[in-house]
């Protein structure tokens, strides 16, 4: 019997088990964590949790359009074209992640008698297991990925560092309706299944290369840069780029499926934009004159400015990227596509009319890349390793406060100074505080 011989060969390779357990304790650590820093913040008062959102309430709301009110031309967090029409700004792609538990909630919803809204204490409660679940999930691929290029406890620091020092806990907790978390998941998903299909893989890396791909571009056209990680992977790689795309298409039926079923949501979307718009694709932003303004790009503020800058809200980053391109420069494992990566991305967001995006802790349209850059945060770890305990010491110590500083920023959150001042004094005021112990 098939288990009998999965037994066997566990018994055979114990790093096997050893690997998967490790993976599992991670993935139980950051969900039960996100969850439950997701119950305490939003559960007092769950019908604040939908409104409150505002923008994740977009990403949301096509669930209860589909299963409750059916009512695709008038959502709640929309922009209003006509006296009969809105616009729904944000893609369905976040929302056929939730789906799975917007369903269960539903079936609660019935079982408890709740009101069928799609706004009641269940359903408030699914959403934030959905997105702790896919976090949880994403750190899992984060360090698989880092993993491949580096050791197991190097990696493991990587995945909790990132976490607990970046803005993605913030986004897994206090705002887990918004399409960070999802987008970090899909990301990852994407990169770590392109890697393994250079290497020659197994259906089910085909499978959700394919579907990660479609869904991670259609929540955010941007990621489309992100096709450069497996592309460049495969260049480099033994096979070369036509081996790998043998690869890809080796497992032919899967291949058509994964397709497929991942152009599905974009067709659906394309038949609600034609709908609403009378066009197959609709860019919601343009309907409100939100636009590109690339004569006017400041990829600077976007990484120093008080006003949500990178570096300034998660500065265990400049290990990152210090890290990153000195790699880059040894051409090291995929520093180099990392690191285009990055610099693309920044500067595409660095061009756009809100290019501090808007009410956000610190610079959330990076979020997505943090299971990339959990590779050379890993090679960092490696490194620290290697050296005298004294500087172990001292990197311990500065993970750890960069981490309090993180949770510190979090807890003395508030718009006006973090989104709206772009000056230093109200920043330093509140890291003030934070050492302070206030």
């Amino acid at each position: 019997m098939n288990w009998l011989k999965d037994l066997e060969q566990r018994r055979i390779d114990p790093m096997a088990t050893n690997k998967q357990l490790v993976e599992w304790v991670l993935f139980l650590f950051i969900a039960l964590l996100s969850f439950r820093e997701a119950w305490i913040i939003g559960g007092a008062n769950t019908h604040a949790f939908f409104w409150r959102a505002q923008d994740g309430h977009g990403y949301y709301e096509w669930l209860p359009s589909a299963f409750i009110t059916g009512r695709f031309d008038f959502m709640p967090w929309s922009h209003r074209l006509s006296e009969t029409k809105v616009l729904n700004l944000f893609t369905l792609g976040v929302s056929i992640l939730q789906l799975p538990f917007f369903l269960v909630s539903q079936l609660l919803t019935w079982i408890f008698g709740y009101p069928n809204s799609g706004y009641n204490p269940l359903n408030a409660v699914c959403m934030m297991a959905a997105t702790a679940t896919y976090v949880g999930a994403g750190a899992v691929l984060s360090f698989k990925l880092a993993r491949r290029y580096s050791t197991t406890p190097a990696a493991l620091l990587a995945v909790i560092s990132i976490y607990g020092g970046s803005n993605l806990f913030f986004y897994a907790t206090d705002q887990p309706l918004m399409s960070h978390g999802y987008s970090f998941f899909l990301v990852t998903l994407f990169c770590w299944c392109g890697s393994r299909i250079v290497d020659g893989p197994r259906r089910i890396h085909v499978f959700l290369f394919l579907i990660s791909g479609g869904l991670m571009v259609l929540v955010r056209q941007l990621n489309i840069v992100i096709v450069v990680f497996p592309l460049w992977m495969a260049w480099r790689s033994q096979a070369g780029m036509e081996g790998s795309w043998k690869n890809l298409i080796s497992h032919r039926i899967t291949f058509i499926l994964g397709l497929v079923l991942g152009l599905v949501p974009w067709v659906l979307q394309s038949i609600y934009w034609h709908y609403i718009t009378g066009d197959w694709y609709a860019n919601g932003y343009a309907y409100k004159e939100e636009h590109f303004e690339f004569d006017k790009m400041v990829p600077g503020l976007v990484l120093f400015s008080p006003r949500n800058g990178w570096f300034v809200y998660s500065p265990i980053f400049f290990i990152v990227i210090g890290t990153l391109i000195v790699h880059s420069w040894r051409d090291r494992g995929p520093a180099r596509p990392i690191l285009l990566i990055f610099v693309v991305t920044v500067l595409l967001y660095s061009a756009w009319w809100n290019w501090w995006l808007g009410g956000a802790y610190g610079y959330r349209g990076l979020i997505d890349l943090y299971g990339l850059f959990a590779i050379p945060f890993a090679w960092f770890f490696r490194s620290v390793m290697r050296r005298p305990w004294s500087m172990r010491i001292f990197v311990v110590v500065l993970i750890c406060a960069l981490i309090r500083l993180n949770f510190g920023m979090i807890e003395h959150y508030d718009y006006e100074r973090y989104s709206v001042d772009d000056t230093w004094p109200k920043f330093f005021e509140v890291v003030g505080n934070i050492a302070a112990g206030n």
